[in-house]
């Protein structure tokens, strides 16, 4: 799962949960089909005669509640997300991913405590998970916690079983911009870069360093390379205008600009855009 969240001015965190906006509360397609295996798995269990026991029972239970939760989580409703957790762990107290989908939830909630607790949590459970150490770490980050987040972001980038190991370089090398350690970003967004080549995070994010560097034509670039593979990508979109303006381009600013406004009129970038628009009119 994969979560893309928003710090600062277009540099993005990524975690183990991707938030994508929903159409209501109707079953998505995941929620429907946990309630499938659920509906299945007793099926099936009562045409052989299995009797579960206690233990491996009440662990169907938590890990059907967790993909219910974490479903709900995706479709934007955070709230609903918490109530099927919370039957998870009900079902089995130490079934550490429902902890940790909780924590996401409790950050979308900004309830930033019982987030970092439930983080905990899970990690007491399972302390090398990396899913986990990089969720924690993108939390951290969103906290301002820099030192703490490169210690959990490193563990997570140590473990060689990593399936998505490019999330946890890119955070990293944002909790290593938190501390203007800008060398040490640069090197983490490399590795990132080198295991997913033109991964667009990680591209913007190098994007915004040449900018700040001053390095406008380097850093264009690399967003033109982040826009061919997400044309609606409002920070890249706000960034490249932006370049365009300071290099005369003005017409092309002002159209970059109005695309951003058209992929996301509500974030920050486009708000921000729109901002920009009216100053340039």
């Amino acid at each position: 799962m994969k979560r893309l969240l928003g710090l600062g001015a277009g540099v993005l965190l990524l975690s183990g949960c991707g938030l994508f906006g929903g159409k209501g509360a109707e079953l998505t397609p995941d929620q429907q089909m946990a309630a499938y295996i659920a509906h299945e798995h007793k099926a099936n269990a009562s045409a052989s005669g299995f009797k579960p026991t206690p233990a491996n029972s009440e662990q169907a239970k938590a890990g059907i509640y967790t993909s219910l939760g974490a479903a709900y989580l995706q479709d934007g409703h955070p709230r609903q997300a918490i109530r099927e957790l919370q039957l998870a762990i009900a079902a089995n107290s130490r079934y550490a991913n429902a902890y940790n989908i909780m924590g996401l939830a409790y950050e979308q909630l900004q309830q930033r405590e019982l987030a970092q607790s439930a983080f905990r949590r899970a990690l007491s459970l399972d302390a090398k998970n990396p899913e986990y150490l990089n969720n924690y770490g993108a939390f951290l980050i969103n906290s301002r916690n820099y030192a703490e987040a490169v210690v959990e972001l490193k563990r997570a980038t140590s473990d060689p079983l990593y399936s998505t190991p490019q999330f946890a370089w890119t955070n990293l090398a944002q909790a290593y911009a938190g501390l203007k350690d800008l060398s040490a970003a640069r090197d983490a967004l490399n590795r990132a870069l080198y295991l997913v080549p033109n991964y667009p995070p990680a591209l913007l994010m190098l994007a915004e360093l040449d900018y700040k560097d001053g390095k406008a034509d380097a850093a264009f670039a690399h967003l033109q390379v982040v826009l061919a593979q997400e044309p609606d990508n409002a920070d890249a979109l706000l960034l490249a205008g932006r370049i365009a303006a300071l290099q005369g381009r003005t017409t092309q600013a002002r159209f970059l600009w109005q695309r951003c406004v058209t992929a996301s009129p509500y974030s920050a970038a486009g708000k921000q855009a729109q901002r920009l628009l009216l100053q340039n009119g």
